[in-house]
């Protein structure tokens, strides 16, 4: 017997049948009443994933990369493009791994001076840091002229990989974080970020060998749906993003400290509604990078003549040579990375099964 689904149709059904006005009154309630369930499922599912979300959130062992504390963490060095990235787009990553007991660094390969502002978002960058807990000493914002803030600016691979060897070298990091080849949102500065990383992955690599070189990870670039789930994103994220040691979750624990990142950045004010919406203000997913080991690159060039904005006790001097060569940086090291992204990964998926 066909039911009908809407009270309009009920009434369409009974006055084709005939039906005394008690029935057609008992059917029409019959179809409301079925119109008022499916409304509170939807509304009671919607409610119980983001309580699911939250909870997640809130919970230590996902919140935190891990429980027990690393031997060896190492040192993180976040490479962006522009002044707000960090808070935008790596502030889950920033707090996830400040809550782990690493120490980061935060490179920012321009100040932001497409409009004219780079003064200004400098000083900015400085007080979003602060907030993300971030020290004044691990900022290093860079103002060089083969490295430009635009749309339409296109950067030399060569050239970025060899300031992202600088400042591997200079402050021995274990472990590099960028954009994805997409860049989250397509700028071509974003992408340039990747690229110049990958660019230094795959020289290092081949000069040195794996085991002597940092790894690197890229945050995952998502459709514009799930971009757009805000905290209702977790739950796929975590699901989705279980692959092993190829790929890393993080949670924002700290949303006090990104929203205090985010005031801070004033002349980008516009972008704060986007914060709010967007999955990466509660969630990052990141993905390892490759060497292109199928290429054959020339040695890197040495990024002279380098304006930077360096707030480092440590710039007097690169590390050059076998300086490189560190306990930072041996086999043990880089065993103990792919052990703690594992463990981390396994903490995700056991607090989804709880």
């Amino acid at each position: 017997m066909f039911l009908p689904e809407t009270s309009k149709q009920a009434e369409q059904q009974a006055s084709a049948w005939g039906a005394s006005p008690g029935r057609l009154f008992r059917c029409r309630q019959a179809c409301q009443d079925r119109e008022g369930n499916r409304r509170r499922i939807a509304v009671a599912s919607l409610l119980a994933l983001c309580v699911g979300s939250l909870l997640l959130l809130e919970t230590g062992s996902l919140g935190r990369l891990a429980e027990s504390p690393i031997s060896n963490p190492g040192r993180v060095l976040l490479v962006t493009a522009h002044p707000d990235d960090e808070v935008i787009f790596f502030s889950s990553t920033i707090s996830a791994l400040h809550a782990s007991g690493l120490e980061v660094f935060l490179l920012c390969l321009t100040n932001g001076d497409a409009h004219g502002l780079g003064g200004v978002r400098e000083r900015e960058l400085r007080a979003a840091a602060k907030a993300l807990q971030i020290d004044s000493l691990h900022l290093n914002i860079l103002n060089d002229s083969r490295i430009q803030d635009g749309h339409h600016e296109e950067w030399e691979q060569e050239y970025v990989a060899a300031v992202v060897r600088k400042e591997v070298r200079r402050l021995l990091i274990n472990t590099i974080i960028t954009f994805d080849p997409a860049g989250v949102t397509g700028h071509k500065n974003h992408k340039g970020c990747h690229d110049g990383v990958r660019q230094y992955v795959t020289a290092c690599v081949r000069e040195e060998g794996m085991q002597r070189c940092p790894d690197a990870w890229s945050l995952t670039t998502t459709d514009d749906v799930r971009t757009h789930l805000s905290i209702f994103d977790i739950i796929p994220s975590a699901i989705d993003g279980h692959r092993g040691n190829e790929s890393a979750m993080f949670l924002n624990h700290d949303l006090l400290g990104m929203f205090k990142a985010m005031a801070a950045h004033k002349s980008q004010s516009r972008w704060w509604r986007h914060v709010l919406l967007t999955r990466y203000t509660f969630v990052n997913t990141l993905q390892r990078v490759q060497p292109l080991l199928t290429e054959w690159t020339l040695p890197l060039p040495a990024p002279s003549g380098l304006a930077a904005t360096a707030a480092t006790a440590e710039e007097a001097g690169e590390p050059q040579g076998d300086q490189v060569t560190t306990a930072a940086m041996t086999s043990g090291a880089a065993a103990k990375r792919d052990k703690f992204m594992a463990r981390m990964s396994r903490r995700v998926m056991k607090n989804i099964r709880r």
